[in-house]
Protein backbone atom coordinates (compact mmCIF):
# COMPACT_ATOMS: atom_id res chain seq x y z
CA UNK A 1 0.00 0.00 0.00
CA UNK A 2 1.36 3.43 -1.21
CA UNK A 3 1.53 6.55 1.55
CA UNK A 4 -1.19 8.06 -0.79
CA UNK A 5 -3.29 5.25 0.47
CA UNK A 6 -2.38 5.51 3.73
CA UNK A 7 -2.93 8.90 3.93
CA UNK A 8 -6.45 8.69 2.66
CA UNK A 9 -7.00 5.91 4.83
CA UNK A 10 -6.10 8.02 8.15
CA UNK A 11 -8.03 11.13 6.51
CA UNK A 12 -11.20 9.19 6.20
CA UNK A 13 -10.67 7.80 9.74
CA UNK A 14 -10.38 11.30 11.12
CA UNK A 15 -13.58 12.18 9.05
CA UNK A 16 -15.58 9.65 10.49
CA UNK A 17 -14.32 10.05 13.69
CA UNK A 18 -15.29 13.78 13.61
CA UNK A 19 -19.00 12.83 12.21
CA UNK A 20 -19.58 10.73 15.17
CA UNK A 21 -17.66 12.96 17.49
CA UNK A 22 -15.12 10.16 18.70
CA UNK A 23 -11.24 11.31 19.49
CA UNK A 24 -9.34 10.65 16.79
CA UNK A 25 -6.67 8.86 19.37
CA UNK A 26 -9.03 6.03 20.83
CA UNK A 27 -7.89 3.46 17.99
CA UNK A 28 -4.56 2.87 16.85
CA UNK A 29 -4.22 1.94 13.19
CA UNK A 30 -1.63 0.34 11.25
CA UNK A 31 -1.35 -1.07 7.58
CA UNK A 32 0.34 -4.47 7.15
CA UNK A 33 1.32 -6.29 3.74
CA UNK A 34 0.34 -9.94 3.85
CA UNK A 35 0.58 -12.02 0.32
CA UNK A 36 1.13 -8.88 -1.79
CA UNK A 37 -2.42 -7.55 -0.19
CA UNK A 38 -2.27 -4.59 1.95
CA UNK A 39 -4.58 -5.20 5.62
CA UNK A 40 -6.02 -2.44 7.57
CA UNK A 41 -5.13 -3.42 11.26
CA UNK A 42 -6.44 -1.31 14.17
CA UNK A 43 -7.28 -1.96 17.95
CA UNK A 44 -8.62 0.23 20.98
CA UNK A 45 -6.10 2.31 23.02
CA UNK A 46 -6.97 1.52 26.44
CA UNK A 47 -4.85 3.63 28.11
CA UNK A 48 -6.47 6.39 25.76
CA UNK A 49 -10.44 4.77 26.41
CA UNK A 50 -9.32 4.90 30.17
CA UNK A 51 -8.26 8.47 30.12
CA UNK A 52 -11.42 9.84 28.23
CA UNK A 53 -13.69 7.53 31.01
CA UNK A 54 -11.51 9.52 34.06
CA UNK A 55 -12.49 12.94 32.25
CA UNK A 56 -16.01 12.27 31.41
CA UNK A 57 -18.30 14.84 32.77
CA UNK A 58 -15.81 16.87 34.38
CA UNK A 59 -15.00 20.61 33.30
CA UNK A 60 -11.39 21.81 32.79
CA UNK A 61 -12.06 25.59 33.40
CA UNK A 62 -9.20 27.55 31.98
CA UNK A 63 -8.99 31.67 33.35
CA UNK A 64 -6.61 34.24 33.27
CA UNK A 65 -7.84 35.62 36.60
CA UNK A 66 -4.98 34.62 38.30
CA UNK A 67 -5.87 36.68 41.74
CA UNK A 68 -9.29 34.90 41.96
CA UNK A 69 -10.06 32.28 44.81
CA UNK A 70 -11.11 28.44 42.99
CA UNK A 71 -14.53 29.50 44.78
CA UNK A 72 -14.73 32.42 42.76
CA UNK A 73 -13.82 31.38 39.09
CA UNK A 74 -16.08 28.01 39.56
CA UNK A 75 -18.97 30.24 40.43
CA UNK A 76 -18.49 32.47 37.64
CA UNK A 77 -18.14 29.10 35.23
CA UNK A 78 -21.52 28.08 36.89
CA UNK A 79 -23.13 31.87 36.21
CA UNK A 80 -22.30 31.35 32.08
CA UNK A 81 -25.31 28.93 32.05
CA UNK A 82 -27.60 32.34 32.05
CA UNK A 83 -26.10 33.20 28.72
CA UNK A 84 -26.06 30.00 27.14
CA UNK A 85 -29.89 29.63 28.57
CA UNK A 86 -30.54 33.07 26.74
CA UNK A 87 -28.92 32.40 23.20
CA UNK A 88 -31.06 29.00 23.82
CA UNK A 89 -34.44 30.99 24.62
CA UNK A 90 -33.14 33.54 21.22
CA UNK A 91 -33.64 30.51 18.82
CA UNK A 92 -36.95 29.19 20.71
CA UNK A 93 -39.87 29.66 18.50
CA UNK A 94 -42.76 30.20 21.36
CA UNK A 95 -40.69 32.63 23.01
CA UNK A 96 -38.19 34.98 21.15
CA UNK A 97 -37.09 33.85 18.32
CA UNK A 98 -34.24 35.88 16.49
CA UNK A 99 -34.66 33.72 13.45
CA UNK A 100 -35.44 33.56 10.92
CA UNK A 101 -35.75 37.02 10.20
CA UNK A 102 -38.44 38.21 7.90
CA UNK A 103 -37.54 41.52 7.64
CA UNK A 104 -36.12 43.25 4.63
CA UNK A 105 -35.85 47.03 5.74
CA UNK A 106 -32.56 47.60 8.44
CA UNK A 107 -35.33 49.52 10.60
CA UNK A 108 -37.30 46.48 10.32
CA UNK A 109 -34.59 44.07 11.53
CA UNK A 110 -33.13 46.27 14.28
CA UNK A 111 -37.26 46.46 15.45
CA UNK A 112 -37.51 42.93 15.37
CA UNK A 113 -34.15 42.57 17.60
CA UNK A 114 -34.84 44.46 19.90
CA UNK A 115 -38.52 43.18 20.23
CA UNK A 116 -36.49 39.76 20.91
CA UNK A 117 -34.16 40.91 23.21
CA UNK A 118 -37.03 42.89 25.36
CA UNK A 119 -39.12 39.53 25.70
CA UNK A 120 -35.79 37.91 26.77
CA UNK A 121 -35.52 40.54 29.52
CA UNK A 122 -39.28 40.21 30.39
CA UNK A 123 -38.80 36.06 30.54
CA UNK A 124 -35.47 37.03 33.18
CA UNK A 125 -37.79 39.16 35.34
CA UNK A 126 -40.29 36.78 35.30
CA UNK A 127 -37.73 33.82 36.51
CA UNK A 128 -36.53 36.33 39.08
CA UNK A 129 -39.91 37.13 40.41
CA UNK A 130 -40.37 33.21 40.84
CA UNK A 131 -37.04 32.35 42.23
CA UNK A 132 -38.08 35.19 45.17
CA UNK A 133 -41.31 33.58 45.57
CA UNK A 134 -39.51 29.94 46.13
CA UNK A 135 -40.23 28.40 42.29
CA UNK A 136 -37.65 26.96 40.68
CA UNK A 137 -38.75 26.72 37.52
CA UNK A 138 -37.95 28.44 34.11
CA UNK A 139 -40.07 31.40 32.30
CA UNK A 140 -40.62 28.96 29.28
CA UNK A 141 -42.11 26.54 32.07
CA UNK A 142 -44.21 28.72 34.20
CA UNK A 143 -46.03 29.77 30.78
CA UNK A 144 -46.78 26.52 30.11
CA UNK A 145 -48.16 25.82 33.06
CA UNK A 146 -50.55 28.92 32.66
CA UNK A 147 -51.59 28.30 28.90
CA UNK A 148 -52.87 25.35 30.59
CA UNK A 149 -55.23 27.34 32.73
CA UNK A 150 -58.82 27.74 31.29
CA UNK A 151 -61.48 30.69 31.82
CA UNK A 152 -65.06 31.11 30.64
CA UNK A 153 -67.82 33.69 30.19
CA UNK A 154 -70.94 33.19 31.94
CA UNK A 155 -74.19 35.85 32.04
CA UNK A 156 -75.80 35.79 35.08
CA UNK A 157 -78.81 37.88 33.36
CA UNK A 158 -79.48 38.17 29.82
CA UNK A 159 -79.04 41.79 29.58
CA UNK A 160 -76.25 41.98 31.53
CA UNK A 161 -72.44 41.97 30.47
CA UNK A 162 -70.28 38.32 30.89
CA UNK A 163 -68.33 38.00 33.87
CA UNK A 164 -65.23 35.60 33.52
CA UNK A 165 -64.65 32.74 35.82
CA UNK A 166 -60.95 31.07 35.71
CA UNK A 167 -61.12 27.64 36.80
CA UNK A 168 -59.95 25.92 39.35
CA UNK A 169 -55.65 26.08 39.09
CA UNK A 170 -53.45 23.06 39.97
CA UNK A 171 -50.88 23.35 42.33
CA UNK A 172 -47.78 25.18 40.59
CA UNK A 173 -50.01 27.25 38.36
CA UNK A 174 -51.83 28.46 42.44
CA UNK A 175 -47.87 29.26 43.47
CA UNK A 176 -46.93 31.08 39.82
CA UNK A 177 -50.24 33.36 40.97
CA UNK A 178 -49.24 33.94 44.19
CA UNK A 179 -45.38 34.99 42.79
CA UNK A 180 -47.11 37.79 40.82
CA UNK A 181 -49.31 38.95 43.87
CA UNK A 182 -52.49 37.78 42.85
CA UNK A 183 -55.27 35.14 44.37
CA UNK A 184 -57.80 33.38 43.02
CA UNK A 185 -61.24 33.63 45.05
CA UNK A 186 -64.30 31.96 43.72
CA UNK A 187 -62.97 31.49 40.69
CA UNK A 188 -62.33 35.78 39.80
CA UNK A 189 -58.53 36.70 39.79
CA UNK A 190 -57.75 39.51 42.16
CA UNK A 191 -54.90 41.20 43.73
CA UNK A 192 -53.85 39.92 46.99
CA UNK A 193 -53.31 42.69 50.20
Amino acid sequence: MSGLDRGRIEKHYAEVCERVHLPKDLYELSVEQENRKSKLLFQKSHYRKGKYIERFGKNIIVTDHMDWTTDEIVKASLDRYMVAKAFRQAKDDDLASILPLRHWTDGKIRCHILTCVAVLTYLRIIESRLNRAGLKVSAATAIKQMERLHSCLYWTTKKGNPARLIEEPTEIQTKIIKAFGYKLESGVLQRSN
